[in-house]
This record gives structure tokens, C-alpha cells and sequence, in this order.
């Protein structure tokens, strides 16, 4: 075959210098029906260097995407249903939006890592972000879901009323944030679809997002990329116990900057902020007429006697901040995905119009799950954060006995989060070295953002008994680095 196409290709030559188009334009076709038919690039490649020769850019163009297409399956299956007459050589991916090529498919990576534990036995598992799962949710939530599921789930848009009033009880008694149920909140599908409203109502194309890194930004950058903005990290530093720096901050803002987000507890450094570093935030906002996202899904677990402040608590904020929240993590509801916006009527209602085209409507029994959480009796949240707090003391004080590890007291979340530099290995590299040689599975700090580097991530949130026994198997793999 390629000895014809090259012959094809000579004839090309002589019917391009004697002016006759049409024979170039049969020969042209002649070539790519024989590509497609033998499922071979190569007379594509020959025809694309003599159209570049000749001039023919419109079919060099077209020969040279159509022997890349020749090795994906789907443009063989694409250019075989077209007319070549017509042919464009352009394949299904290269009609998809431009838009979609930022989407990082965080469930897909961690698949990717969730591979690499295939086949080791007895593995301990201290990289997920959930509550114990020996421990049970209370009767009195249990009770409302068999309830709602006996009487048939019903549409709830926007969020069940009587749960966008609890939402609003619970911000004004424990947060300091008055807001107006019917028209300031807005129940989401888990934490992320408000993130995803919030970024898409008002990120325009140019626009910087400025945030702490290592931080939870695979929940972020996509959509502010999809959105057509940029991502500006502000480094966090470790001597600073992970705390985002207002002066770093301010550093970042330029005239293109409309969002800075504020995340408190973080995940994954289980850095609280301070009310006057929020507070020196909130005046940079206003100096500069920034909108601030505040994401604080972890509030309820913070340490210490201490306690985790609302910025839209602050004076002259409460018509600049979007709070997001949810009940996953200070409720052990993960499942349920229920999570919540409260902020200036304005916004709330433009992401009404979104949800109610992107999502409809949200989970029945896990709003009135929510509902009972608010609601309920709360001792079962402070036994479980007294349990958090005993477990973060216990692993901090034993990754600190270890050569080579330094690791701060967090003061929220449920996760550790080690400096690992004194080995000499890239983050990546020793989560894979403690995966083989200890059987603990933990997440390197650069699934969080570059400035994760040389850090892991560390749940607390396993039994005492699992914890003791995954630092005895860490110490002994180390020890032997």
C-alpha cells in the first residue's frame, strides 16, 4: 500500500505544477480512503509532507490530524461514517469544549492510588476522611430516614424549609451570621455543588481565585479553570502552623483578583484561623472590593478549648462572604450529601436559577437526616470530638518520636499532617515506600497542591486500636530506610 500511495503522491506533484486542482483533489482522497481502509497513517504522513510542499496547507492540515486520529479507535470509527468528499478529519474529542480539557478527574486519581493497594494483605487505612466506621449514627437520625423512606422521598427544591430555617438557627446561635432562611440559604448537593455554584456565579473569564496551598484545591481549580479563571496560590507555612498569612494574602491581589477563599479548619493541615488574622482579612477584602468564600465543613471539630470563627461574623462582611457548609464531617454524614450556602440574597438567588437547572432538586431522607443532626441532641457530637481530640494527641506525640519526622498539633479536622524532608523522598515516593513495606496506606501531601511537598496527609479518625498498630509498622519500615 504505501508503494502506491507514494506513487499517488508523484502524481500529486505533476497535477499540482500543470495547475490541475482537481486531479490533486481525487489523488488527495484516493490516499485517505486507502489509509482508513488499511488503518495505517502512513500514506496520511506521506500526502501531509507533499501538500506542505505544494502549498496545500488546507490538506496538510487535514492529513496530518487524520493520521494522529488513525491510532484512536473512535476517529477510525468517526472518519469511516463520513463522506470523504465532505471530510474534515477532525475527531470527537476536538469538537468538545475547550472548557472541559481543565476538568482533573479527582476520582479517577484516586482510583489510580486506590489501585496501587490491590493484593497487599492486612492493609491499615489511614488516608480517608471519615468518621470511624464502627461507629454508628444515633437512633434519632436512623429514625427520621425509615421514616421518609416508608413514606416515599418527595422533590425538595432548594432545600426542605424547615431545614433552611435550622440552618439559620444554628448560624446565629454558634456562628454569629444572621441570615434570612427563605432567601440567604441554599441546601446543596454536598459541599461540592456549592463550591461549584459559588465558583460559577462569580468567576468570569480572567478572574483570580486567591488561596491557601497545601489545601483542599482539587475541589477548586477545575471549576475555576472551567470557569475561565486563574488559581493563585498563597504558600502556607509550617513556622506559621499552616495559618494563611494576611500579608501574603495582600501580596497576591492584583486588579484581576474577585475571590479570596478562606478555608478554617483545613483540610489537610487542620489549620484554624485566627479571629485577627480573619479579621486583617476582612479589611483587605474590603480595601480591595473582594469577595471572600468561606469554607468551614470542618467547624466542628476543632481542639483544644478552641473555636473556629465565621469572617461573615466580622463587621461589614456579611454582604461579601459566601459561607459553605455541610453536614459531612461535623455530623458523620457523608453519604447522605447534604451541604449548604448562606450568604447576600443577590447571589443566593442566582444559584438557585443554576441549581435548578444543574441538580433539580436534593436528597429527601438525607435533608431531614440534616434536619435531625441540627436538631437532635448534640452530646454525640462532643463524645466524638473528645475521642478526635485523644486520638490527633496520640499520633502527633508517636510520629514525633520518630527519626526524621516532625509533626505539628493540629488544631482541627481530623488529619495530621508530618514533615517527611529528612528522608530524601518526594512525598509520592514515601507514601509508596510506607503502602509496600508497612501495609499503611496514607496520601502524599502533593494530592493537596505543590506547596504539599515533602508532607503527608495522616487520618486520626481510626480506632486507637488501628492507629497504635499502624505507627508500630511505620517505625519499623523507617528503620530500615
Amino acid at each position: 500500500m504505501h508503494a502506491h500511495a507514494r506513487t499517488i503522491v508523484r502524481i500529486i506533484c505533476t497535477a499540482t505544477k500543470t495547475g490541475i486542482n482537481k486531479i490533486v483533489d481525487i489523488c488527495m482522497l484516493e490516499v485517505i480512503l486507502a489509509a482508513i481502509h488499511h488503518s495505517d497513517p502512513t500514506p496520511f504522513l506521506l500526502v501531509a509532507q507533499t501538500a506542505n510542499m505544494q502549498g496545500k496547507r488546507l490538506w496538510e492540515n487535514r492529513c496530518a490530524r487524520a493520521a494522529r486520529g488513525l491510532t484512536e479507535p473512535i476517529s477510525r470509527k468517526y472518519l469511516r461514517t463520513h463522506n470523504p468528499m465532505f471530510l474534515t478529519m477532525t475527531t470527537i474529542k476536538e469538537k468538545m469544549a475547550e472548557r472541559t480539557k481543565f476538568v482533573d478527574n479527582w476520582f479517577e486519581r484516586e482510583a489510580q492510588l486506590e489501585g496501587m493497594k490491590k493484593g497487599i494483605a492486612d492493609l491499615l487505612n489511614l488516608a480517608r476522611c471519615t468518621w470511624p466506621p464502627e461507629r454508628a449514627l444515633p437512633e434519632h437520625i436512623t429514625k427520621i430516614c425509615k421514616e421518609v423512606i416508608d413514606k416515599k422521598p418527595d422533590y425538595r427544591f432548594f432545600g426542605l424549609p424547615e431545614l433552611r430555617r435550622a440552618i439559620a438557627e444554628k448560624l446565629e446561635r454558634e456562628n454569629g451570621v444572621d441570615v434570612d432562611s427563605e432567601k440567604q440559604v441554599l441546601i446543596t448537593n454536598g459541599g461540592m455543588e456549592a463550591i461549584y455554584l459559588a465558583i460559577f456565579t462569580f468567576i468570569n473569564h480572567g478572574d483570580e481565585f486567591v488561596m491557601g496551598n497545601p489545601g483542599y484545591v482539587n475541589a477548586y481549580e477545575s471549576n475555576i479553570l472551567m470557569a475561565g479563571g486563574r488559581l493563585v496560590h498563597v504558600p502556607v507555612k509550617e513556622e506559621r502552623n499552616f495559618e494563611l498569612d494576611p500579608t501574603d494574602v495582600e501580596k497576591k491581589i492584583t486588579s484581576h483578583t474577585k475571590i479570596i477563599s478562606v478555608t478554617s479548619p483545613e483540610n489537610p493541615t487542620g489549620a484554624v484561623m485566627k479571629k485577627n488574622d480573619l479579621a486583617v482579612i476582612a479589611e483587605i477584602a474590603k480595601k480591595h472590593d473582594l469577595v471572600v468564600f468561606s469554607n468551614e465543613i470542618y467547624e466542628k471539630l476543632v481542639y483544644g478549648g478552641k473555636r473556629n470563627v465565621s469572617i461573615a461574623s466580622l463587621p461589614g462582611m456579611e454582604d461579601r462572604t459566601l459561607t459553605i457548609n455541610g453536614v459531612s464531617k461535623g455530623y458523620d454524614l457523608h453519604g447522605f450529601r447534604v451541604g449548604y450556602l448562606a450568604g447576600p440574597e443577590a447571589a443566593i438567588s442566582r444559584m438557585k436559577n443554576m441549581q435548578s437547572h444543574l441538580s433539580c432538586s436534593i436528597n429527601d431522607v438525607g435533608q431531614h437526616a440534616a434536619l435531625a443532626a441540627l436538631r437532635g441532641p448534640q452530646g454525640w457530637i462532643t463524645d466524638a470530638v473528645k475521642e478526635f481530640e485523644g486520638r490527633r494527641n496520640f499520633l502527633v506525640k508517636e510520629l514525633n518520636r520518630i527519626d526524621g519526622v516532625k509533626c505539628l498539633m493540629p488544631d482541627g479536622s481530623m488529619f495530621a499532617f508530618p514533615n517527611i524532608k529528612e528522608f530524601g523522598m518526594s512525598s509520592f515516593e514515601f507514601m509508596k515506600y510506607l503502602l509496600e513495606k508497612a501495609r499503611v496506606w496514607v496520601h502524599p501531601g502533593t494530592l493537596f497542591g505543590p506547596y504539599g511537598e515533602g508532607y503527608l496527609r495522616v487520618s486520626f479518625s481510626r480506632s486507637q486500636e488501628v492507629l497504635t498498630e499502624a505507627l508500630e509498622r511505620i517505625k519499623a519500615a523507617l528503620e530500615n530506610l
